[in-house]
């Protein structure tokens, strides 16, 4: 069949197929794409290329001769006539020794450089100083954890450039896989286990991350980015994570209550705050937890820490720049942007005809402009206390603010549920609910070891908030008494 379509091409037509095909060929050898793996930018990504192109030049000797060699016997041995029958060879003992023991010499001359090359790059040097970095892969998001710093942070992971980082993989959902082409390979980010890998940047640069293992519908809208930055700024930075934001004026403040109203519940904005590292943790745990309890219903999803989000370059996972209109389009109806985020699925802000946001034009712009607003103040701003503690003033305003900022998207003081049940008339039921316990005791129970008492008809999936301050949680207690 192909030998007679053959005879309908012309030279002309064939070099009219080729040329395009050896086009996109060496395009993807481009070192000027954001995520070619030639262009390298540290010590790993340098190795595991010069491997590649190791094993790729002893591939293409490999294919010469082999295609040579077909070539040749081809032309050499082919039938001349209809009548004449081609030389016969059988148990060539000199050509079965040739081609085994050949692609054997090839093996081992790929298998030792490789063997060295995953020894080496096993772990960072030992004389070098390092630090450790969290990456957990969400369905579509990366969040990064700094324990030592005690940062949370979503889709930008910021490193010191000369410094070797220690990633530590997880997944909470699905296998994903961490993929930065310019400083490192890719490895595999699996529920239940931790991976390890370590890259170093030799050179300032924003580098591009991609999720390389298929992980669902928005997969291919699954990345991040890698800021390498001089060590001063890279400090310059860590310090801002700590200090608080500026104070929002005029639409950012309306879009401070309007946030606190329909995305806290999701949406972690206080990793400034000391203290509450472990405290994001244990939110984020939570929101997994109630989203597993009923994944249809349910009015929570594992979501991005936003603190200081004014300072990131992007926007949705790293598929867009982050700008005040591509941030209105994004709250108004992300669908649009990212399709299938779970954010449009189950945040009780969309459950609407069309999936877009309950909210005006103007109270959407409110809100990115808050988000935008949200960025570290001066230097010499007083430093944060745990959990948003103001160490005085009167309890039941400050359980107020803290009710605001870390209750309020869940729980209504009325007696109309949202994710949790309404707490009207709480101060008075409170001292009745448990035999032998306060109200006192039992609201503060309940918010330090929310397990201990579930309200029938809704799941376990509270998280404590022991992380808030003395000040914040005595205020909290004596505020939610005043609910009778």
């Amino acid at each position: 069949m192909l030998s007679n379509l053959l005879p309908r091409f012309s030279r002309r037509n064939l070099l009219l197929l080729l040329v395009p095909a050896a086009v996109a060929l060496i395009a993807g050898c481009a070192t000027d794409n954001p995520q070619s793996t030639f262009d390298t930018a540290g010590p790993v990504a340098e190795d595991q290329a010069n491997l590649f192109k190791l094993i790729f030049w002893i591939a293409v000797v490999v294919f010469v001769l082999v295609e040579g060699g077909i070539i040749w016997i081809t032309l050499k041995y082919r039938r001349r006539s209809e009548n004449e029958m081609p030389v016969q060879t059988h148990g060539n003992t000199k050509l079965e020794l040739t081609w085994t023991f050949i692609p054997t010499l090839i093996i081992i001359a790929i298998a030792i450089p490789t063997v060295i090359a995953i020894w080496d790059l096993a772990e960072p040097p030992s004389d070098e100083p390092v630090m450790t970095v969290e990456a957990v892969g969400h369905q579509w998001w990366f969040e990064f954890r700094y324990p030592e710093e005690e940062i949370v942070t979503a889709n930008e992971l910021r490193v010191p450039v000369g410094k070797n980082v220690v990633v530590k993989l997880h997944s909470q959902d699905v296998i994903h896989s961490f993929w930065v082409p310019k400083l490192f390979g890719k490895v595999d980010m699996v529920p239940t286990r931790e991976n390890e890998l370590w890259f170093r940047a030799d050179e300032p640069g924003v580098f591009f991350g991609q999720c390389a293992e298929f992980c669902g519908v928005a997969h291919a809208l699954m990345r991040f980015r890698v800021i390498a930055e001089p060590e001063d700024d890279y400090e310059e930075w860590v310090a801002g994570m700590r200090r608080p934001p500026v104070s929002p004026t005029d639409g950012a403040q309306r879009g401070q209550t309007l946030f606190a109203a329909n995305c806290s519940s999701c949406h972690s904005i206080d990793g400034h705050r000391a203290g509450t590292y472990q405290g994001e943790i244990a939110l984020q745990d939570g929101r997994w937890d109630g989203w597993l309890a009923d994944i249809e219903n349910s009015r929570i999803v594992s979501a991005p820490n936003l603190t200081h989000f004014g300072t990131r370059l992007t926007l949705g996972a790293g598929i867009r720049d982050l700008d005040r209109q591509t941030l209105i389009d994004w709250i108004d109806d992300p669908g649009s942007i990212k399709p299938e985020t779970r954010m449009q699925d189950h945040g009780a802000l969309y459950q609407t005809s069309d999936k877009t946001a309950n909210l005006s034009a103007e109270e959407v712009a409110d809100i990115a402009d808050y988000l935008l607003s949200l960025v570290p103040g001066e230097a010499d701003a007083p430093p944060a206390t745990g959990g948003g503690g103001t160490g005085g003033g009167d309890p039941v305003e400050i359980g107020r603010t803290a009710f605001a900022a870390n209750c309020a998207a869940c729980h209504n003081i009325t007696s109309d549920t949202l994710v949790g049940p309404g707490l009207a008339g709480i101060g008075d039921r409170a001292g009745s609910t448990v035999s032998g316990l306060t109200a006192e005791d039992y609201i503060r129970q309940s918010i330090v070891e929310p397990g201990a008492f579930v309200v029938d008809g809704f799941g376990p999936v509270m998280p404590s908030f022991a992380w808030l301050s003395g000040d914040e949680l005595n205020g909290l207690v004596a505020y939610l008494k005043t609910l009778n």
